[in-house]
């Protein structure tokens, strides 16, 4: 039996835990120990108490650093995070330390969690990285901009990473570590990319594991469509998303048939806003039946509820307010398979949008190629090859590992068709 942590640092909302848990239970059920270190223990409680899985809160840093313009790459998010304070950062390497020690764990699976990485390769233990594309950039130098829209110089870029990469190996090397040669080297070989290769925030990369998205949590209620309107369209939103009410009243011009899952939505806003044809949820739902009789999505890209639209034939309307949100959106309408709205987010222009995504055949049509070219893929077959990928690397590295199990054959389909 192996010990194994979960990380997750970085980032909101559902999407980690929704995809470590089907990997963390398989894990479990081949007979390893199972813990997670999280972000947001309120998410946790939520996902991860009922499925009997102990946690912990993870390490983080207070206070994000202002940086003088929006980070360029992947480097200068570190930087915002605070990985330029030396002395907080050994403080955050140390408070990871601890966790291995203190629970005498073997391997870190890290989702977007950096510290927990360098940490793992402080200490000798097995680091093995999880996430979609943006959250695991490619070892390249310098990494890619995160803002393509944008020109920034090879120098500029080389430059904040040679920054960051300084302030970790000096760190590194003071608690007992190897120094990087390059900032990607934080992330180990053979990733587990849980995207699509067409949807790679960074697009796709030769060679790379992809096992494909892991979305979909077990329990999510069940959802049905009401009778009427002219369309069916699924809204994915936040009630404090900066589109949210131009896309409420949007809907209730277009005589479509919406269900809006809306966390957090108070009574006003529900009652200001459902009506006949639009219904508002506040938990996750069941999105796999109400997709089947879907004519469109509206989100905020998030890269679960893209993958499972996508996987539906479903084309997309996204309204992106983060960074992480515009490039998987890009990706999105890069295919074919939907409309990206930035800038001003107002009613006539997602009116417009939403027109635009229900007439056009187009989309349609791309989506549901990417669907066929998928058609036997799915989330549980994503997380058996993520789960057999973790015990085959716990078992050809063989530090700290008391035995090895396997997935049983069973539950881990043939190859889906996933790009490499």
């Amino acid at each position: 039996m192996s010990r194994i942590l979960f990380a997750w640092e970085l980032g909101a909302n559902l999407g980690h835990l929704s995809r470590d848990v089907p990997v963390a239970e398989l894990l479990r059920e081949a007979g390893h120990d199972i813990a997670f270190a999280v972000r947001d223990t309120r998410v946790a409680s939520e996902i991860l108490a009922p499925r009997h899985f102990n946690f912990i809160q993870s390490p983080i840093f207070i206070g994000r650093v202002h940086l003088a313009a929006p980070p360029a790459n992947y480097a200068e998010l570190l930087e915002a995070e605070g990985w330029c304070d030396r002395i907080a950062l050994k403080g955050h390497l140390r408070a990871w330390l601890s966790i291995f020690s203190i629970g005498e764990f073997d391997a870190v699976v890290a989702d977007h969690a950096p510290g927990s990485l360098v940490a793992a390769h402080i200490s000798g233990r097995i680091g093995i990285a999880l996430g979609n594309g943006f959250e695991i950039p490619p070892d390249i130098e310098p990494m890619p901009t995160i803002r393509p829209w944008q020109q920034y110089s090879e120098d500029r870029l080389m430059a904040s990473e040679r920054r960051v990469l300084a302030d970790i190996n000096a760190v590194v090397k003071h608690l007992g570590g190897k120094s990087y040669a390059r900032l990607g080297e934080m992330f180990p070989a053979n990733p587990i990319l849980t995207t699509f290769a067409e949807l790679d925030h960074y697009g796709q990369r030769d060679g790379a594991f992809y096992v494909g998205s892991i979305h979909g949590l077990s329990q999510a209620l069940e959802v049905s469509w009401h009778a009427g309107g002219s369309h069916r369209i699924v809204a994915y939103l936040r009630i404090h998303h900066q589109a949210t009410v131009a896309v409420m009243e949007a809907l209730a011009e277009s005589n479509v048939c919406a269900i809006c899952v809306i966390p957090d939505a108070t009574e006003l806003f529900k009652t200001k806003y459902q009506s006949n044809l639009i219904s508002i949820v506040e938990q996750p739902i069941a999105l796999d039946s109400l997709l089947e009789n879907a004519d469109a999505l509206i989100g905020y890209a998030s890269a679960g509820v893209m993958a499972a639209t996508l996987l539906k034939g479903v084309p997309l309307l996204s309204i992106p307010s983060t960074v992480e949100q515009y490039l998987g959106a890009k990706r999105v309408e890069a295919i074919g398979a939907g409309i990206l709205i930035d800038g001003t987010p107002n009613k006539e222009r997602i009116s417009e949008a939403i027109a635009s995504l229900l007439n056009g055949a187009h989309f349609k049509d791309k989506a549901h190629n990417f669907a066929k070219r998928y058609a036997q893929f799915t989330p549980k077959s994503a997380a058996s090859e993520a789960a057999q990928h973790v015990i085959e690397l716990l078992a050809s590295q063989g530090k700290g590992v008391k035995h090895t199990s396997n997935i049983p054959n069973s539950v881990i389909p043939a190859k889906a068709g996933i790009q490499q």
